[in-house]
């Protein structure tokens, strides 16, 4: 519940922006279990209640603490803070639609996400993807030896847990968890208190660098979550989104601002598309879809390029005689063996067999579609881990898989090197086979959810036909192995580009006349949980793969945790919604996607005249940018191309606004500073204080929802105001009083 919480206020948040949970969920875990049989062991349960002890307080291991992470992780169920929500009224009126009452208003356009619609929806689409691509588990996992490197991480992370040193350092870190957790729940409690009857004073509204400054967003807002996920997130995301709000809020707004009347009509809403909203918003689709074609070009290429490769080397191999390449093979096996493991019994122990030195496996970073370039281990005597920095693929060329070339310069900042022996590859390559998952239940668990979908999706929103809903289920294998391929080699998941390709094609085929808005959000939702389901659960094999858990441990755990947030995330989505606030723009939870997943269906629906003067024209300029931006990253070096910014990251505060760049920024400086003093240390330790901050903010969430809910508003508004205003001197005061942000004192 914590987990889907924390995710949904980020993903409804102003950045919109949720970091990998892997390694908080991983170390949470650790923490709820050792507690559990902690508090039987010191309740002697073991005598007192034998039965209790056995179904609740027994001592755990590696492997029930593998399973009980991919469980956690795989509650969270995705769509609120993008295309579920942008089914909705508000991002409908946020669009430029005519409010309910209105002759111009449009129900069938409007699906709001409550849990009637949404629970049935998750169900029937949610789990898919975890029946598309398990039966390749093996020549992803052992034959192509893709390195996932999320799910290497989190395998090492927990494999560092179960060690006698290991296991203290691991409760050292649950105690720093809970020290910034407790913190950042006291600071969003004591914020919240200060926000005034309108929500408009407290510290997000400090004008850190002035009110002209303020204006067009540049304040530092006091989200501790934000810088958090800053500190998380790799630094080149965090200064992209700051050049991405100087370029905008900074250069671009203030100039267009002069051209109202010429550009896009004058005295229009500050949320109508028609005028310079629409130009903020479209922009960041631009740019969207500009790295998006690119990457998933890219990523197809490498897949083809990679895969031909595999078949000449296997060709090459088979025209070898007999005895020279099984000659061969003896030979090497016995020389890595003879170099790399001086001590065979030492895998004897399947529990044991990742163990290394004191250091291994300290694990401090993970990565997702814009997270974590973070030092993930140390070396270890055993030779396990290489030390490296996991590196996001879309902020570097991407590294191939074992076996193929790399370039040297790439080479010395590879994605995570997990390094194992021989002895230690055949053993964890047989427990990963030893348990079959059957064959059967890929056309039957897929095949059934897609006649289920078939037939009952349209019922749920009746404007998605049923052929569309058909369609959507026969491409859905089609992105989903490039994707998890894609995952496995860069661990960038495109499965939300895909899911935006799906939402033009059809929102374009249905039409104004066929709802082409709400069908290109529904059908979008569809090929974005099944790509994203395959990828992740691939990746959860891996970290299987590395722990010795059984992948039908996995797979279970995936289609348990995916059954119960289905039903957890649409209530818990109600605390937030039920608040007024949800996609409400300047709100608490202003869901920036949502607007965009909407705008991208009225465009496929509508076309691009619908768009202000010159909208279009500057969209194909920032589409061609995003892809050349990209296309220079891959061609320059390494050590130049860290420095190129990424153009995801600086388009997201192109619609948000500067204060939450600001706040992911602040992070990174945190980490800056944090590095000079003790780059061991914060490399061991970052993620952990990020993570605290993030789940301080995150269980604050359900007080603050509850008191909204119930309509009790924070007491006190904590105002600023500028020199000369009452008795203030200074380039601006600052003032408390009861009441809302309309009083000012005198």
């Amino acid at each position: 519940m914590l987990f889907c919480i924390i995710g949904l206020k980020l993903s409804l948040g102003t950045a919109g922006i949720i970091p990998s949970l892997n390694i908080p969920g991983g170390l949470i875990s650790f923490a709820a279990i050792k507690s559990l049989t902690a508090f039987g062991t010191g309740m002697r349960t073991q005598q007192r209640a034998p039965l209790l002890h056995k179904l609740l307080f027994q001592p755990f291991g590696l492997q029930e603490n593998t399973a009980m992470q991919t469980y956690i992780l795989s509650m969270g169920v995705g769509g609120f803070g993008s295309y579920m929500t942008g089914m909705g009224y508000q991002a409908y009126l946020n669009m430029g639609g005519a409010p309910r009452g209105s002759p111009d208003f449009h129900p069938e356009a409007v699906y709001d996400p409550v849990p009637s619609k949404t629970i049935p929806y998750f169900l029937l689409t949610s789990l898919t993807g975890a029946f598309l691509l398990t039966q390749l588990r093996k020549l992803m996992i052992c034959d192509w030896k893709l390195p996932f490197p999320s799910g290497t991480a989190s395998g090492i992370m927990l494999t560092s847990f179960h060690t006698a040193t290991g296991e203290a350092a691991a409760m050292f870190k649950v105690k720093l968890l809970g020290i910034t957790g407790f913190f950042s729940f006291l600071f969003s409690m004591a914020k919240w208190f200060f926000q005034g009857t309108d929500y408009a004073c407290g510290f997000s509204a400090w004008p850190t660098f002035g009110f002209a400054a303020m204006k067009y967003t540049f304040n530092f807002d006091w989200q501790l979550n934000y810088v958090g996920a800053g500190m998380i997130c790799p630094h080149i995301v965090n200064w992209s989104m700051l050049v991405g709000a100087i370029l905008s809020w900074g250069v671009m707004w203030p100039l267009m601002e002069r051209k109202a009347g010429d550009w896009y009509p004058a005295g229009l809403d500050s949320h109508d598309f028609q005028g310079l909203f629409g130009y903020k918003v479209f922009l960041v689709i631009a740019i969207l879809m500009g790295e998006g074609l690119y990457m998933v070009a890219k990523v197809l290429y490498s897949t083809v390029r990679d895969t031909r490769k595999r078949m000449l080397a296997t060709r090459a191999a088979r025209r070898l005689p007999r005895f020279t390449a099984e000659k061969a093979a003896v030979d090497n096996t016995l020389i890595s063996e003879s170099e790399d493991s001086d001590d065979p019994a030492q895998f004897e122990a399947p529990a044991t067999a990742p163990a290394a030195s004191k250091e291994a496996g300290a694990v401090t970073g993970t990565l997702n579609v814009i997270a974590a370039s973070k030092r993930v281990a140390k070396s270890s005597d055993a030779g396990m881990v290489k030390g490296g920095k996991a590196v996001q693929e879309h902020h570097r060329p991407p590294a191939f898989a074992d076996g193929l070339v790399v370039d040297e310069d790439e080479a010395e900042d590879d994605l995570l090197q997990f390094k194992e022996t021989p002895a230690e590859r055949r053993l964890r390559t047989a427990v990963f086979l030893r348990e079959v998952i059957p064959w059967q239940l890929v056309p039957l668990g897929y095949g059934g959810l897609a006649i289920l979908s078939t037939i009952f999706l349209p019922m749920v929103y009746t404007p998605i036909k049923w052929y569309y809903v058909l369609v959507a289920y026969i491409v859905s294998p089609l992105f989903a192995l490039p994707n998890s391929y894609g995952c496995g080699l860069t661990d960038w998941d495109m499965s939300s580009m895909y899911g935006k390709l799906c939402l033009f094609i059809f929102a374009a085929w249905a039409g104004v006349e066929g709802n082409g808005v709400i069908v290109g959000l529904g059908v979008c939702g569809v090929v974005l949980n099944a790509t994203s389901a395959a990828a992740t659960l691939m990746g959860d094999f891996r970290t299987g793969y590395v722990t010795l858990t059984a992948p039908r441990a996995m797979f279970l755990a995936q289609l348990v945790g995916g059954l119960v947030g289905c039903v957890m995330g649409p209530y818990a989505f109600m605390l937030f919604y039920k608040t007024g606030q949800v996609n409400v723009p300047g709100g608490p939870y202003p869901t920036p996607f949502a607007d965009i997943y909407r705008g991208m269906a009225v465009i496929g629906t509508k076309g691009f005249g619908a768009l202000p003067k010159y909208c279009t024209t500057l969209m194909a300029v920032f589409f061609l940018a995003g892809i050349l931006m990209c296309l220079v990253r891959d061609l320059l070096p390494r050590r130049f191309a860290k420095w190129v910014p990424s153009p995801m990251a600086m388009s997201i505060p192109f619609y948000i606004g500067a204060a939450s760049a600001i706040d992911f920024w602040m992070g990174s400086i945190i980490m800056h500073i944090w590095e000079f003093f003790d780059k061991d240390s914060a490399a061991e330790l970052a993620t952990t204080v990020g993570a605290g901050l993030l789940v301080g903010d995150g269980l604050w969430a359900i007080p603050s929802s509850i008191l909204a809910i119930v309509q009790k508003v924070p007491p006190l508004c904590m105002g600023f105001y500028p020199k000369g205003a009452g008795l203030c001197t200074l380039p601006y005061c600052m003032g408390f009083w009861a009441g809302g942000s309309d009083r000012v004192p005198t």
